[in-house]
């Protein structure tokens, strides 16, 4: 249509010739993409709801209810998402794709290399490698919201008759309920801390099932304008939500002792020092207070002197987009080190295969239906060759789990000393 318009510059017997065939185009081609959708669409959602069945009981039933999980916010959500993507200019997609140069490093540490005294390696190395992940997080976010992932983690599998999201509201309501069993009451004048907030749906959640005050903290911008969003729509940003841009390896911009819980959902693996981190998170907790982690993290199964291993976990950091993999014992050495008590350790659920095919399948009949929508130019190629890239390595991140060398389920509750 642009095109068109451009060359009605001629003259003016041209442009009146030319501009009402032009609008007439315009709106028949307009037309006819909208049908092809619809009838796409008509087509695809049985299919969609033979591969991901639970994908339709997110819109349409969930565990939990609030504001965040209805059938208007869920769709909404998702076509927002369509939107912004479907509109993004190529060039300001290239820092996503040129992000992944940073994927391709060791960072992982096993049980062996704990038991030996080798300090975890460390994923995030300095403030350029930050960048890349702001990068690559300011498009992947976008990409989440399209499916049952908006929040960027895969849940333990608490209930098998559920899906992704069904499991990650009974998970979050799960660990919420383990915060507020400590010594310190939580309550509508208690104070939480969320480090690594993204979107800000769990500091909702949250600040909804304890009635406190809830400080999230994120390190990319445009994840922090959707928190900051939504929690104004709620009526309770700067009242009982709060949002701040920063980074966790960074020292915190609160006194000591400030609030009464603590949690983080998969942001750690980023920790350029996890002993110094838990450190200072243990320092901006009262005694007493409870923290709760869930990330990933390496187990028992992974061997690094086999070739087939170490391949895996390369593509399973590029399809997941986690940082450091180290084993389960680093963990609990920096937590323990930080002077709190662990209360509960575990890999949640154990395995996450199921709900990892679930969002594979999801993803992956996306990825089709984008590029035959492509192919015939009534999507952008930028969006197929989007969802091509994220969609790569799938099956590698389900091996690991399969095979118990890597999860994105262990879980720790610890709480801080007393004295």
């Amino acid at each position: 249509m642009c095109t068109g318009n451009k060359v009605e510059v001629n003259g003016e017997k041209g442009k009146g010739k030319s501009q009402k065939p032009a609008a007439g185009k315009s709106w028949l081609a307009t037309s006819c993409t909208c049908i092809m959708i619809a009838v796409l669409a008509a087509v695809s959602v049985p299919v969609v709801n033979v591969l991901a069945p639970t994908f339709t009981m997110m819109i349409l039933g969930h565990a939990v209810s609030t504001s965040a999980t209805s059938f208007t916010y869920r769709v909404g959500t998702m076509a927002d998402a369509f939107w912004k993507l479907y509109t993004a200019k190529p060039e300001d997609l290239e820092p996503f794709f040129k992000s992944f140069e940073i994927w391709d490093r060791k960072a992982y540490n096993t049980l062996e290399d704990f038991k030996a005294g080798i300090p975890p390696e460390p994923f995030i190395t300095g403030k350029a490698d930050a960048a890349k992940v702001v990068d690559y997080y300011g498009t992947l976010n976008k990409l989440c919201a399209m499916g049952s992932v908006e929040k960027m983690y895969i849940p333990p599998h608490v209930d098998k008759t559920k899906g992704v999201f069904d499991n990650q509201l009974l998970w979050e309501k799960s660990f919420i309920d383990m915060l507020m069993a400590g010594p310190l009451p939580i309550n509508e004048s208690s104070k939480i801390l969320e480090v690594g907030c993204g979107r800000g749906r769990i500091t909702y959640h949250t600040q909804q099932q304890t009635g406190a005050h809830v400080t999230g903290i994120n390190i990319e911008p445009d994840q922090l304008k959707a928190a900051r969003a939504f929690a104004e729509q709620q009526g309770l940003l700067g009242t009982r939500l709060e949002f701040l841009e920063g980074n966790y390896n960074d020292d915190m911009p609160f006194p000591d002792n400030t609030f009464d819980a603590f949690y983080a959902v998969q942001p750690l693996t980023y920790s350029q020092d996890l002993y110094k981190n838990f450190r200072e998170f243990a320092r901006v907790m009262k005694p007493g207070a409870r923290l709760s982690i869930l990330d990933g993290a390496m187990r028992d199964g992974f061997d690094p002197t086999q070739e087939r291993h170490r391949r895996l976990l390369l593509e399973t950091r590029e399809v997941t987009g986690l940082g450091g993999f180290w084993h389960t014992a680093y963990w609990r050495d920096a937590i323990e080190k930080a002077g709190m008590e662990v209360i509960f350790e575990e890999v949640v659920g154990d395995l996450q295969a199921p709900l990892i095919e679930e969002e594979r399948w999801l993803f992956e009949g996306l990825e089709v239906l984008v590029g035959y929508l492509s192919k015939f130019g009534i999507l952008p190629a930028h969006f197929h060759k989007l969802l091509k890239r994220f969609t790569d390595h799938g099956t590698s991140f389900i091996t690991m789990d399969k095979e118990r060398m890597f999860t994105t389920a262990y879980q720790v509750i610890a709480q801080k000393k007393m004295s």
